[in-house]
């Protein structure tokens, strides 16, 4: 996996046209093939992670939980996400990709097995933090570091369909999930969904192989910034990691309770499913269109559009009380945030050194998944509580318009080369 991390940066090594064109060139059918596998992991390990807002339900009603002791698996799943990150990060030296991604299939096959038997909070609390940590986690760098090294010029359109299935994930399973517990019941619907998910991750992950050492054009190992550029100023890695966990705390609290405030709203849990889904649908455009702008505009400056307009949505859910403007909202919201990952995942590519980018990738991503576990546990809290998710949508908005004034310092602190789109080559300031 270091080499995988090392070939995610060497793209912007080449120091020429050609070098570029030989990389793309290497890609055609096995690099799709790569990337078809990445956007299936993607799916079903985000798509498993947002089982939770659906099995809330149902948990409740058996057991009598409270919604904030339910959110808390995914309050645990996140922190599990956090660290596994990082353990396995570190592990990446010894251990080759496909090691990874087998123990990572095993580790949320059996977790989501395992949540069928469940009879106590702590069962949950455990499975649903093995999901995260010992499952996903393990996917999540290897699947977009070999993409990383399929695509150059068009890496933000790449990543962004990568990461667009972990979008459609999180909409298409809660809904097929909530199908699932009105007709078999959850326990047998968590055992369905750990089926679908051991098959089409046998099948789809064999072709996540990066591409031959040869095909790929060496430069000596450079690093993004000028040796002693940064001094008096807040390293761009600090600035985003804040980014990060504001970003994920504005969104957590919809992500996790979308479904079930649309449900108390309209008084039905088709719909708020149907809204989850809907969101997610468009998150896995909104990932796509924000790679696109990425490539065009700037990752900062995407980034920057794609959190205003999820921190806009958060602001307006609770003045809503109609079925279609719910539904219109959960759109435009998930086109919003959806964007968000991607967006985020480029940032600390073309801000971190290169020898130091996977190191980098985990630490943003710790923080951003206790962001979101954060926002997920509080809102169910402030629900307990005063019977109302408007206060955790208002605290939510908050976040997120802090999120934007974090941005808003990257790009005054770092000028011209915070809109640098990633698929060019760097000038002189970024490259020595």
């Amino acid at each position: 996996m270091k080499k995988s991390f090392e070939g995610w940066n060497m793209s912007n090594r080449h120091s020429s046209p050609v070098g570029r064109e030989l990389l793309d060139s290497a890609m055609p059918l096995r690099g799709l093939l790569a990337a078809a596998g990445a956007t299936t992991a993607m799916a079903f390990g985000f798509g498993s992670l947002a089982l939770t807002s659906v099995f809330i339900r149902p948990l409740e009603a058996e057991f009598g939980w409270s919604r904030a002791d339910i959110s808390l698996a995914y309050t645990l799943s996140s922190v599990g996400m956090a660290l596994g990150g990082l353990f396995w990060g570190r592990l990446s030296d010894r251990l080759n990709t496909r090691s990874l991604l087998f123990i990572g299939s095993a580790g949320m096959v059996i977790a989501l097995a395992a949540l069928s038997f469940a009879t106590s909070l702590w069962q949950i609390y455990a499975a649903n933090f093995a999901l995260g940590g010992l499952g996903f986690a393990c996917l999540y760098a290897p699947v977009l570091a070999v993409t990383g090294l399929w695509f150059d010029r068009r890496r933000g359109l790449a990543i962004g369909i990568v990461t667009a299935g972990g979008a459609l994930g999180q909409g298409v399973m809660p809904y097929a999930a909530n199908a699932l517990i009105d007709g078999v019941g959850w326990r047998l619907a968590y055992a369905i969904m750990a089926v679908a998910t051991m098959t089409m991750l046998a099948i789809s992950l064999p072709s996540v192989q990066a591409p031959p050492v040869d095909r790929v054009v060496a430069a000596p190992l450079r690093s993004s910034a000028k040796p002693g550029s940064q001094a008096g100023r807040i390293s761009p890695v600090t600035l985003l990691s804040a980014a990060a966990f504001l970003c994920c705390a504005c969104m957590g609290v919809p992500l996790v309770h979308l479904a079930s405030f649309v449900t108390g709203v309209c008084g039905s849990s088709d719909v708020g499913s149907l809204s989850l889904l809907i969101a997610m649908l468009f998150g896995a455009i909104g990932r796509i269109a924000f790679g696109l702008l990425a490539d065009r505009a700037g990752n900062l400056s995407a980034y920057v559009v794609a959190s205003f307009i999820q921190t806009a949505c958060v602001a307006l859910f609770p003045a809503l009380d109609q079925q279609l403007s719910l539904l219109a909202l959960s759109a435009v919201f998930g086109f919003g945030f959806a964007g968000n990952m991607t967006c985020l995942i480029l940032c600390v590519r073309q801000f971190a050194p290169a020898e130091r980018f996977g190191h980098s990738l985990g630490i943003v991503m710790l923080i951003a998944w206790v962001g979101m576990g954060v926002a997920g546990y509080f809102g169910g809290f402030v629900y307990d509580s005063l019977g109302s998710y408007g206060p955790a949508f208002l605290v939510a908005f908050v976040a997120g318009a802090a999120n934007l004034v974090v941005l808003g310092v990257l790009a005054a602190s770092y000028g011209a080369r915070a809109q640098v789109p990633c698929g060019r080559v760097p000038g002189p300031a970024m490259s020595r």
